[in-house]
């Protein structure tokens, strides 16, 4: 089994951190998180995973239960691929939200 990371620093101290493990080239796991800096505390915001054996979404709420929604996906390479995309895509609208949770 091959562990792959990364990250990708977006701008105003967003980052996405990624990492994934390759069985003979194909996904066996994933974990894609959205982490962003308030104040001097990065938090989690935004992570995709296949924890509990199935591709889901974790929406992180700073003072509520996470809550899962599962990602229809036909494997986890598709499931990275979607991860990765929609977080590129809606970082800053994730952000944005967060951020709005906080204040209240």
């Amino acid at each position: 089994m091959r562990r792959v990371e990364f990250l990708r620093l977006f701008e105003n101290e967003n980052t996405l951190r990624v990492y994934f493990d390759l069985e003979r080239g194909e996904v066996t796991s994933f974990v894609v998180q959205l982490e962003c800096l308030f104040g001097d505390e990065w938090k989690p915001v935004v992570r995709y995973d296949t924890a509990h054996g199935f591709a889901h979404r974790d929406t992180i709420h700073p003072r509520k239960k996470t809550e899962k929604t599962e990602i229809s996906v036909r494997n986890y390479k598709e499931g990275l691929n979607f991860a990765i995309n929609d977080l590129e895509t809606n970082w800053r609208e994730y952000r944005r939200r967060y951020e709005e949770w906080l204040k209240k």
